[in-house]
């Protein structure tokens, strides 16, 4: 397998491993957890897990310089700030339309890229985020086709700006000399500090109640958090930002799909037409760049 093979593998991988923060976070919410604990323990939980992986393989590679801490952190405040937003969104959109309304972030990523670094937009990348925002838009109108909360919608839309600066910054930013599970393992740590400093100035922490819930947490630290963040890098690393961000499609799909399986839920004539667009578009896009 070709590396740009693999870097579409690592991207694929990293969208349904994201897409997965519906099932883990909503049952969360129901405990009656609010949104910074379970992003606190999700962070938590993230870092930990990185901590160990890397101290197990090479400790001394966690030792970084004040230059690299510096573009960490701000990395890092990206990363929580998308969560936060995203989450919050979950109070006013259903799982499934605040996840695709998330992949905007390709979009935004595309003209980043083209604006401030000059990266040619071609007619076929053109034409496949097109048709992939076509397929979100279609998802994102709900079975009965009515408006959305602007409230929520305003919300996904901050969350989606910026994963996409994260994601630019990841590959244009100065810690490329950094292994991707060192750069998640700082991510994770920033936005731990971030959101116990919140938790400390609202003063409330909100456990969970049941014992089903800390499983739902483990999985929120493990999946969505290490595995999404390192495939991310990895994937970045070896096709670029606006490639990888395109693969985000899977999310929302991943986002129907548990849904239907896990939540119960029903999938109607346009949420599969919208579904049917994006797996298109993310074809059309991995038969132009690379022979899998």
């Amino acid at each position: 397998m070709s590396l740009s093979a693999k870097g579409y593998v690592y991207a694929m991988l990293s969208a349904v491993a994201y897409g997965t923060n519906p099932i883990f976070a909503l049952p969360l919410y129901h405990d009656g957890m609010d949104v910074n604990t379970v992003l606190l323990l999700r962070y938590a939980i993230g870092a930990l897990v990185l901590f160990l992986m890397i101290a197990l393989h090479n400790r001394r590679s966690l030792l970084i310089g004040l230059k690299d801490l510096g573009g960490l952190t701000v990395m890092g405040v990206l990363m929580v700030l998308s969560s936060i937003t995203l989450f919050a969104s979950y109070d006013y959109l259903s799982a499934g339309i605040a996840s695709t309304l998330l992949f905007f972030y390709p979009v935004m990523v595309s003209l980043i890229m083209a604006l401030v670094y000059k990266e040619r937009l071609g007619w076929r990348k053109i034409f496949c985020l097109i048709m992939a925002f076509a397929g979100v838009a279609i998802l994102s109108k709900g079975d009965d086709g009515t408006g959305i909360s602007w409230w929520g919608f305003l919300l996904v839309m901050l969350s989606s700006l910026s994963y996409s600066l994260y994601l630019v910054y990841i590959n244009r930013g100065p810690m490329k000399h950094l292994s991707s599970s060192v750069v998640t393992f700082y991510v994770l740590l920033v936005g731990l500090l971030f959101l116990l400093a919140n938790s400390f100035l609202s003063g409330s922490i909100c456990l969970p109640h049941h014992g089903w819930s800390w499983l739902n947490i483990l999985g929120l630290g493990i999946l969505p958090t290490v595995v999404s963040l390192w495939c991310t890098s990895q994937a970045i690393s070896l096709i670029g930002s606006t490639q990888t961000a395109i693969f985000g499609a899977m999310e929302p799909v991943t986002a129907v799909v548990l849904g239907i399986l896990i939540l119960g839920e029903t999938l109607t004539l346009m949420p599969a037409i919208g579904m049917v667009l994006i797996f298109v578009s993310v074809t059309l896009l991995v038969m132009q760049k690379s022979k899998i």
